[in-house]
């Protein structure tokens, strides 16, 4: 009876509330016209997040993110390249499934939409027809608000009482045309892997 009682315990006090920093790198690039031209490059992401998880197995949460996408272009064909850069405000929010209801480390899915709010853009390394050009300043070329959908697999480990240590990695696809021009048409393609440290907020239920 008394095993049982401290079990039932355990599990109704939980911290449901926490906050907390998110810094990691995104493996990015754009699909859609000329996609096999366009090959990964890497940017930061760092930010910030909020989130709740009930007694049972869901939650929700939402991030402030800083997130540098954007991709190589490389045409061999004409001897033409260059990096473009696109840094987004990003902020996913997403319903989360826990594994397990409680205890030291608990795994969980997550999926939701994601909104992109374009901060720069910028062009580097030009070089058009063998051709080298200066850096060039291409927000005005770009969607100011790209929509998508992010998807992914978190590991959620105890630290001390009321802190925890997140390994996060997820998938997010952009839904929308980010070029200005009809044609071509381009999606942004990124992968994101990150480390964050959650503190509890408010009282344990």
């Amino acid at each position: 009876m008394f095993f049982l009682l401290t079990s039932a315990s355990t599990l109704l006090a939980q911290q449901r509330w926490s906050a907390g920093p998110r810094l990691g790198v995104n493996v990015s690039s754009l699909y859609g016209s000329n996609d096999n031209y366009y090959n990964a490059k890497v940017g930061l992401v760092a930010g910030g997040f909020v989130s709740y998880s009930s007694i049972n197995h869901f939650g929700i949460s939402a991030d402030v993110l800083y997130s540098q996408r954007g991709a190589k272009y490389d045409n061999p064909g004409d001897r033409s390249s260059h990096v473009q850069h696109l840094n987004y405000l990003e902020i996913p929010v997403v319903a989360r499934y826990y594994l397990n209801l409680s205890g030291n480390f608990r795994p969980n899915f997550f999926i939701g939409p994601s909104l992109g709010v374009l901060m720069g853009a910028k062009r580097t390394k030009s070089i058009n027809q063998g051709t080298a050009y200066p850096d060039s300043d291409t927000k005005d070329e770009f969607e100011t608000v790209d929509l998508g959908g992010t998807a992914g697999f978190q590991a959620n480990f105890k630290v001390k009482s009321r802190q925890r240590f997140l390994i996060d990695a997820r998938y997010t696809l952009g839904l929308t045309n980010v070029s200005k021009n009809a044609t071509p048409w381009f999606g942004n393609s990124t992968f994101s892997f990150t480390l964050g440290y959650s503190f509890g907020v408010g009282r344990n239920y």
